[in-house]
Formats: C-alpha cells, structure tokens, sequence
C-alpha cells in the first residue's frame, strides 16, 4: 500500500497550517488558553501578529512571545512572526521616523508647463516646480515644506506636442540650461510642453516606510524586527522558530488601494533611489534623463518610450527582488529559519506599482514558499468569473481562474520553494462565513495546488471584535469552532497528500506583468479561465525562468519544456503588443516545443529600439501558431495537449494531477446548483482508490480500460470534492467499492419522511450544552422566522419506528445552515460541515424505536444585531437563514 495511503489511515500527518494568532497584550491564561484551542483543531503551528501590540519588540512583547514560544514548545508547535508592528510590511517598527529619516522612501515626480516655440527667449522659475501643485482644496493638509526644500531637479525636458496631451519623440534636454532657480530657452516653432522631473522624498506614500528598492533603507527592517528576535530566541532558530512572514509589502509609491498604479496609465510619483538611478544610465546611456517623461508620458512613435518604460520597470522590479525580498530571505536562510509572506495581488496588482510589488515572481524571489492571500470575499461559491463590489470592485475571473494558479506555480518551479505554496485565507469575509464556505474556499485553492494555510484569524479581544472576521474560536462564543476544527483536521490531511511529489500539467500559460508595463495586453487569467474550464491544467511562467532554465532544473528537450520537474507540451502567450527580445531568443530557440499567441502576435520587442534589429527577432515568431482565444481550447486538445477528458463537458469540474508514489487526482465541483455525474478518461492505471477527506475514508473505485485509457465514474455534489489514488497495483482489496449516493438511494426499497413533528431547544455556544427549554414544531421552517437574531447551536429531536433492522439506511436533509451534527439511538453517527447533508446510517437504524438527534450550529452573522453597528462596513450581504427546514428523509 502506498504510502501516503497509510499515512491518511494511520493519520500521521505533518502540519501544514499555522494560522495567524492576534496578539494585542492579552493576560498569560488568555494566551495559553488560545492556543490550546489552535491546538485542539490539530493544528501545530501559529503566525503571531501584532494586531497591533502595544509594545511590539519591546519588553511587553517578548513577556507575551516568551509564553507563546514555551506553550509552542511543549506542544511540538513551531512559531512564525508577522514581521511588522503591523501590516503592511515596510514600516521597521517605526524605525525610520526614530533613527533613520535619511533612509524614507524616495521617488522621482513630475511637473508640466506648455510653451509656444519659435517665439522670444522665455523664462521658467524653475523651484516652485520642484513640488506639487496646490490649491485651495490643499488647505489643511499636511506638508513637509522643510524637507520639500531638499528636493532635487533631475532635468528639464522640452517634448512636442503632436495632439490629446502625445508627444513626439522629438526632445530637447534643457538641464544645463537651468542657472540658479530659473531655465531660460527658445523652442523651435509649434506647441511644446516642459517636463520639470525632480527627486523627492515628501511627494508619494507612507514618509514612515523603508524604500524597497534601497539596500540600506531595507536593512532598517532587519534591525527593527528581525535581529532583536534572533538575538532574544536564537537557539530556537529553526526549531520551535520557523520564520518570518512579511504582509502585503509593496512599493508603497502611492497610498491607498486603487489597483491602478501601472506605468504609463497613471500619473504618480514613481519609486527611485541611487542604485536605480545607476542602473537607468547604464541602461539608456548617458541622455538616461531625457527619456524620463515617458514614464507618465505616450508618445507618437511608442519605440523609445516603450523601451523607457520596460526599462525602469525592469530595473525596479529586480531592485525590489534584490534589496528586499533576497536580503530578507537570505538572512533568514542564514540563520536556519524560513522567510514566507505574500504581495498585493489583487486586480492584477501583481504587475503594478503603489500597493502592488511590480512583479510577483520577483516580489517573491526571496521566499521559501510562494505565497498569495484569499481574504474579503475574493473567492466565493458561484461567483466564477464575477465581478466583486465592496470597498473596491473586484476582478472576479481573476480571482476564480488565476489567483490560486499564480502562487502554486511558483511553489512548483522554483527549486527553492520545494512545491510549496502558501495562503492566507478567510479573514475579512465577516461572519457570514462559516465552515460550510470555509471547506469550498479551502477545496478551490486545494485543487490549484496550495498546500500550506494561514487561516485568518484566531483573535483573543473579547468578542465580538470587529477587526475582520470570522474568528475561529471568538473567545467561546462562535458555535461552529469544533466544526472549524474538524475542517483543520481535513486541510492537513489533504495538504499531507499533495506536498512531497510533483504537479502534472500539460500547458504553460506566460505571465503577462511585462506586458502591461509596455503596451495593450490580455489578461492571462483570459486564456486561464478558457483551460479550466477545459479541464486542461497549466502553471503560469514568467519570462525570467525561461531566460534562465538552468537555475530551474529546466530545458527544451524532445519538444517538451522541462522546468523543475514539470513537463509541458506547449507554451500559451496571451496577446501582447510588444515582447521582449529574451522571450524573442527564447522562441527561435525552442526546436519543436508548441508555442501560441492567443488572439495575434506581437509588433515589437519591448527593450530594443532598434527597428531593424527589432524585426529581425520578430521574424522568429513567424513559425508560431496564432489561435483565438475562442478556439485554444479545442485547438490544444486536438494537438493532444491535455492530462484528463470528460466524456461529456461540465466547465465546473476542477481538477489537480500529482505523482507521489503514483498518481494522485484531486476533483472539486465548483458548480453553485450541477451535479457533476460522468466519465473521467485518464492517461494511464490499472486499479483506482476514491478518497473521501471530510470522512478520512477510502472505498475501492471502478475502473476500466477502453483504448489504453482509464476510465472512472464519480458523482460530485455542488461543494464535494474527491482525492483518486491511481495504480497498476490493486491496493484497495480492502476497501468496500464505491457506489454514489444517488445510487445507493435508488438501490433503497421504501422511503420515510421524517420532515414533520420534532422538537427542538437553543443554546449559545458559550452555555453549551445547557439548552434552553424544548418547543414543538410540526413544519420546520428556519429558526431566524422566530429569533432573528440567535446565534448559536439548536438541538432538534424525534422518534420513528421500524418494523425492522434495514440493510441500509440513507438520511438525508435538504436545507441545514449550516454545520451539523448527528445521533442515531445516543450514538454518534457524525459531522457534517457543508452540503450534501446526507449520512449513511445504517449501522445506528435497529428494528422498533428509533431516536434522532441533530445539532445544527450556525454562524455568528446574525448576532450583530444584538451589537452596536461596527465602525466600519466593507460591503453588504445578504443574512441566511438558521436551523434546518425542508425535507427529511430516510431510505432504507
């Protein structure tokens, strides 16, 4: 038997999970207590965050960490810390404004004036240039005016105007003409408009946050936070401690959340410091300054300023890998302890600047595990592809077809990540959410290849806290905490089957953040979605693993790519306008493997201005194929690009391919309303095992051959999810077969309806199990008709006869909300924490009497209306109903 197989049966699993703990200066019983409820849901790992401490790295925090890391240790737990005072990522503890105001950010702005040429020599006042325009509506604000006086002219640009703010790739550098305060200058004829750019450390985001693309800036981060806890815990480095994690770090050239910033499309300050500025003279030569309003800038001819704006975005996007995420990663690395976290990504914030980091793959480079964040209903159950409204409006197709996707693809491809990737997921979706949510969420991002959890969050501030819920113990108060931890048990058993093996995909799909810095571009969650819901599995790669295939295991070899153990057939590159000239090499020297622009092909090279040899290398990608986004799909498929097939189409079916000992399949309905109920034609096998992981079961799966292919049958409800071990050695002789549910009712001989006539009683979680008084109901209907506002566990009761012991017995609820569980006769028969709500309780049914006992937990949403409104309100949600209601049946 496998051994994966034995571990699941002999639940060994490792600990994949290591949600974050808030701590905000909590009693030491309080604290202990915490974590003996993350322990109790199997978990053996926690992420501290400050939230915020009130003495974080001082004395107050290492008293509060001192009992975190003795508990952790008596445990066999291992501890992580967020690595801020809070998030985001960046602020040093404050260590900036304290010691180091040299080392705040520092960015590269802008100011415009239009000049009429060929007319008398004019005159500009060049300092008022060196700072922001304001008006009256300023008035109040907060200014700078000291340091403001410290910034910097870096050149003046006379660009021609040709129409609608374009201009001409006709420049003048007038720099050396600026004497004192003042530039004097004539212009040729026509309408021209100066570019006044300046260094500045006052014009763009946070004053109190390193600057990321600054090596010593960067450092300050490591002296605030990282030092002082390897200089307290440093012989528990790489033991009880594990690492750091860093939240949401980004450049921070802007403040807010406009998931907007991308070159070119916006007018902003940009990042800088004096690494970059060496590196764009090095790049664009010595006349480096007279390109420099391209960056907020189009022109008419978009070639140099196409080449300037890939330019400096490659430059800071590389800094920011160099000078953060490596130098963090590498002194953790240096001391035996892991550095993991997650960016910005969404709206395609991956690629851009202000709260994004320019470059996921870059972003994480440093990173011992990729990472990515599923928090304020950014994955919801039957909202695929939808658009998301809230505080922001949310990119729902990038959300459902690419997010999860984008970070497992770094865990699989980067040798250093060990195909691990990691998520930070619920926090923010407000109590609304429960396990029910919970277990689609976990299986969604499951079945895309994370394999390690930050659950957000377990808070210890007395309840309710209005910081981001759900809170998964909410001091005793949320009655779904012993389904939560059932749910944990299931994460880890899972993550344990698809973490020491390798990912199967047929495609690679390119990412396409260098893309948008240069030109009109698709979207790869476009190709994405259309694969999905094709059942053709792909990862993500950016052009920096294919210019370097060597550091990644990687090679073309007998038409196939070869990276860190995967192998794909093909590589799909969503529409581009411009490509750069690594990926152009890439291609021509490619012999054999597959390779599509979906929707066109490019018209220049992104990082050459010469023309001439621009075309020279576009000519390479003559060869390639171009094919509509509307027919990639059957297009692959008739080149046989694809792992598994449907016998008949159902685009909500997802599925996850990894070889371990064998092959291992993951499968998740993804359908709000379907059954899925079909075929599954997969490569190769001789024998299959079906994997129920909510149950830790296993049963023996039919399995036939028909052309050299096996072929399964499953039935999937909406919210279920399957694991399938396929072998050529039978190793579930032991097991019972699989027979469907719906099967199995079919297969029953009578029916009883037990929908009417029962009685039940209520409990908030904190006073269970001392229900209150018991009431009759002879039609259930949702206890929110009577209490609205109850919150809580309800315990519904009622007796039935049988004439007889039946062969088989099938319970079956059509509406519970929303975790329940089930006594047949005073035994327990189970738990379960999503639809379908149908037990198999044959074994607890006997011949007269029968009793049945249901408690149905609910979420705490229904609760705020016993509270004050909180302070704030992220969006509007429709409330669901409690208790159970609908039809109840036996078959038997």
């Amino acid at each position: 038997m496998e051994r994966t197989i034995k571990d699941l049966i002999n639940h060994k699993n490792e600990n994949y999970i290591l949600p974050f703990l808030w701590m905000k200066g909590e009693d030491e019983q309080i604290i202990r207590e915490e974590i003996s409820k993350i322990y109790e849901c199997g978990i053996r790992g926690i992420c501290v965050e400050a939230r915020p401490h009130p003495d974080f790295a001082g004395p107050g925090w290492w008293h509060d960490l001192d009992i975190v890391m003795e508990e952790a240790k008596e445990r066999g737990m291992r501890v992580w810390v967020l690595d801020d005072a809070h998030f985001p990522t960046g602020y040093a503890n404050g260590l900036i404004e304290k010691k180091y105001p040299d080392r705040k950010k520092t960015y590269i702005n802008y100011n415009t004036l239009d000049i009429l040429g060929a007319q008398n020599e004019v005159t500009v006042h060049i300092t008022p240039m060196l700072k922001p325009k304001t008006s009256w509506l300023d008035i109040g604000k907060p200014i700078d005016k000291e340091e403001q006086k410290n910034n910097k002219l870096i050149s003046a640009v006379a660009a021609k105007l040709v129409t609608d703010g374009i201009i001409s790739e006709e420049l003048i550098d007038l720099t050396d003409r600026v004497v004192g305060e003042f530039l004097t200058c004539s212009l040729p004829e026509g309408p021209w408009r100066l570019y006044v750019v300046y260094e500045t450390k006052t014009d763009g985001g946070n004053p109190k946050y390193i600057n990321m693309i600054d090596e010593e800036s960067v450092s300050t981060q490591l002296e605030a936070v990282y030092e002082p806890h390897f200089d307290r815990y440093k012989e528990e480095f790489g033991k009880t401690f594990a690492g750091f994690f860093s939240d949401e770090p980004a450049f921070g050239n802007v403040n807010g959340f406009d998931f907007n910033e991308s070159i070119g499309r916006k007018d902003m300050p940009l990042p800088w410091s004096e690494e970059a500025k060496t590196m764009l003279t090095d790049a664009l030569g010595e006349d480096w300054r007279l390109y420099l309003p391209y960056l907020w800038n189009s022109s008419e001819e978009m070639n140099q300023c196409v080449h300037t704006r890939y330019t400096y975005m490659d430059i800071v996007t590389r800094l920011y890998e160099k000078n953060f995420s490596k130098q963090l990663g590498q002194w953790c690395e240096d001391r035996n302890v892991e550095y993991i976290g997650h960016v910005i990504e969404d709206n395609d914030q991956h690629s851009r600047l202000g709260s994004g980091a320019g470059h996921f793959f870059r972003a994480l480079s440093g990173q011992h595990m990729s990472g990515i964040d599923v928090i304020g209903g950014q994955v919801i159950f039957g909202g695929a592809g939808l658009e998301r409204r809230g505080v922001f409006k949310g990119d729902g197709e990038f959300y459902h077809y690419t997010l999860g996707k984008l970070g497992s693809s770094y865990g699989h491809l980067d040798p250093k990540k060990k195909g691990r990737t990691m998520c930070e997921l619920f926090g923010a979706y407000g109590w609304k959410l429960g396990v029910r949510d919970m277990k689609y969420i976990l299986d969604h991002l499951l079945v895309r290849g994370i394999n390690y959890l930050v659950p957000h969050a377990f808070s210890m501030r007395e309840y309710p806290d209005f910081d981001c819920p759900p809170h998964f113990y909410a001091r005793g108060h949320n009655p779904q905490f012993k389904h939560f931890a059932h749910l944990m048990h299931y994460a880890n058993r899972l993550c344990h089957i698809f973490n020491g093996g390798t990912h199967v995909a047929p495609a690679a799909i390119l990412y396409h953040g260098e893309s948008e810095w240069t030109g009109e571009y698709m979207k790869m969650q476009k190709p994405a979605r259309v694969l999905i819901e094709n059942q053709i599995d792909f990862d993500f790669v950016p052009i920096d693993i294919l210019n370097n295939l060597g550091s990644y295991n990687g090679n073309v070899e007998n038409k196939v790519l070869h990276i860190n153990g995967e192998e794909f057939k093909c590589l799909v590159i969503p529409y581009s306008q411009y490509i750069t000239k690594e990926l152009a090499a890439f291609i021509k020297n490619a012999e054999g493997l597959e390779i599509i622009f979906v929707d066109g092909r490019p018209e220049g090279i992104s990082n050459i201005v010469d023309r001439l040899e621009a075309s020279e290398l576009l000519g390479a990608i003559e060869k390639c194929k171009v094919v509509s986004l509307s027919e990639l799909a059957s297009v692959l498929k008739s080149d046989g690009i694809f792992d598994i097939q449907l016998r008949k189409p159902f685009k909500d079916l997802t599925y996850y391919h990894y070889t371990k000992e064998n092959n291992i399949y993951m499968f998740q309905n993804e359908s709000a309303h379907e059954t899925f109920s079909g075929e599954i034609e997969l490569s190769s096998g001789e024998f299959a095992i079906v994997y129920n992981g909510l149950e830790n079961t296993f049963e023996k799966l039919p399995l036939r051959k028909e052309n050299g292919k096996a072929i399964i049958y499953l039935e999937l409800k909406p919210y279920e999810s399957y694991v399938v071990f396929v072998s050529d050695d039978d190793q579930g002789s032991e097991f019972r077969e699989y027979r469907p549910v719906s099967m199995k009712i079919s297969d029953c001989e009578d029916t009883l309806d037990l929908s009417i006539d029962w009685n039940y009683s209520l409990v908030k979680n904190i006073e269970y199990p001392n229900f209150g008084e018991a009431n009759s109901m002879k039609k259930l209907m949702p206890i929110s008709k009577e209490n609205p506002s109850f919150t809580g566990i309800i315990k519904y009761e009622k007796t039935f006869n049988l004439e007889e012991g039946p062969k088989e017995g099938i319970l079956s609820f059509e509406y519970i909300y929303e975790a329940v569980e089930l006594w047949i006769n005073d035994e327990y028969a189970g738990m379960k924490v999503c639809a379908p709500y149908v037990f198999d309780v044959t074994n607890y049914l006997r011949e007269g009497t029968n009793t049945i006992r249901v408690e149905v937990a609910t979420t705490l949403d229904r609760d705020r209306f016993n509270h004050p409104e909180p302070p704030f309100i992220v969006w509007h949600d429709a409330i669901d109903p409690t208790g159970m209601f609908g039809k109840i049946t036996l078959s038997i």
